[in-house]
């Protein structure tokens, strides 16, 4: 527990959304080495697994549990979720796409296959954490790419590093 959480709990605070918030803050302040990053993924996989075996319930795929660990891994650096701008969905356009458009539409999608690349090699050498980060300025799209390809990404190199044991 950090001296902050500490701190927060000697003048008894007594909301607990308060401390964990102020908790959060300073963990965030406490900042992680790549392999630092690396040990608390295997540690949370190790531990969602032993969670699954003890309760008797169905053990998915090794590669689909670390898809959940990352998932949350991820999401603690930004707990609150984005809200969006559009609480009903527009109904499905009826116009087609000019052919303009859809080169427009292939070139975007070029661009941010490219950005996401980026990102998973700045997760990959560096912390997911700054590449999270940079992924949430772009947007929450940006975000669910970066951790589907992370999920990929770092499973392989985990496992071909042997720091992950299959089941």
């Amino acid at each position: 527990m950090s001296a902050l959480a500490r701190e927060c709990k000697r003048r008894r605070l007594h909301s607990t959304h308060s401390l964990n918030k102020i908790v959060y803050m300073a963990e965030l302040q406490e900042k992680m080495s790549p392999e630092e990053e690396i040990k608390k993924l295997e540690r949370q996989l190790e531990q969602k697994k032993r969670e699954l075996v003890q309760t008797g319930a169905h053990v998915p795929e090794e590669k689909e549990i670390f898809r959940e660990v990352m998932k949350e891994h991820i999401e603690s650096f930004n707990p609150v979720p984005p809200v969006s701008p559009l609480s009903v969905p527009l109904p499905p356009s009826v116009v087609r796409p000019t052919p303009e458009d859809e080169k427009a539409m292939i070139k975007r999608q070029e661009a941010n296959q490219a950005t996401v690349r980026i990102l998973v090699e700045k997760a990959l050498t560096g912390t997911i954490e700054n590449a999270v980060k940079e992924a949430q300025i772009l947007g929450p799209y940006m975000v669910k790419e970066l951790h589907n390809h992370l999920v990929d990404d770092m499973y392989d190199k985990l496992v071909a590093l042997r720091k992950i044991k299959q089941f």
